[in-house]
């Protein structure tokens, strides 16, 4: 228990129950490893985009290898951002909206990636670009998805 802010004389008018359950040293443990595991996989992102644009074997092959060195270390520092400002470090809290204004901006926004990944999968008959701009297209949708998902589940549960 502890006393709110504002008390009088008489010591803790209203006394506050606070019912969090303690963190035991196995849970906390795996928090820190699940933390440390997510700049893992980012870092093997990393090393996979540049032996993508290392190779270069295919036209579109050295831009899609520095489009995944830049993405997996822009999420990584957002996460590590997140981290330091103290917010929510789950998933969905970092990727999903959570009301009606931002999800139609959502849509709007993820409607034209997945567009010009569409396009851009057109302009190349094969190869990473190709692949890339389906990978793009599929991405976006199901972003739009667990987006609506989301902001209706808040909306049902109260």
């Amino acid at each position: 228990m502890h006393c709110r802010a504002g008390v009088g004389e008489r010591g803790c008018e209203g006394m506050v129950e606070t019912s969090r359950e303690p963190v035991t040293a196995e849970r906390a443990f795996w928090a820190w490893l699940g933390f440390w595991v997510q700049f893992l996989l980012l870092g093997l992102c990393v090393v996979l985009g540049a032996f993508a644009a290392s190779g270069a074997a295919e036209p579109g092959d050295y831009a899609a290898g520095m489009i995944v060195i830049l993405g997996a270390l822009a999420v990584g520092f957002l996460r590590l951002k997140q981290r330091f400002d103290g917010g929510a470090l789950v998933w969905r809290a970092f990727l999903l909206v959570d009301n009606m204004t931002s999800l139609v901006a959502a849509i709007a926004l993820f409607a034209v990636i997945g567009l010009a990944g569409l396009f851009i999968a057109a302009a190349w008959r094969y190869g990473a670009l190709h692949d890339g701009g389906l990978a793009l297209f599929v991405v976006s949708g199901v972003i739009v998805f667990l987006d609506i998902k989301q902001v209706f589940d808040r909306i049902g549960s109260g």
